[in-house]
């Protein structure tokens, strides 16, 4: 049987899980933010390295139209 002396108030503990939970969850928000601005740009990386070779690039949008981008110097 279970005898301690060190015995908190219950919403002290539901206090603590609750500041728990919104550490958690604004972490998880900015792991999940971190990855799509580094997937973003490495895109952008990679649209400005093939146009800056002449290269073609494709744009695909969620609507199923591609769009396609070639590099070409401006004349001046």
């Amino acid at each position: 049987m279970p005898d301690h002396i060190n015995i908190q108030h219950p919403e002290y503990r539901e206090s603590r899980l609750r500041d728990a939970i919104g550490l958690a969850q604004l972490e998880a928000k900015v792991r999940t933010l971190e990855s799509h601005i580094a997937a973003a740009n490495s895109d952008l990386e990679s649209i400005f390295t093939r146009i800056e070779r002449g290269d073609q690039c494709e744009l695909h949008m969620k609507t199923g139209e591609v769009y396609v981008i070639r590099g070409k110097l401006k004349d001046e």
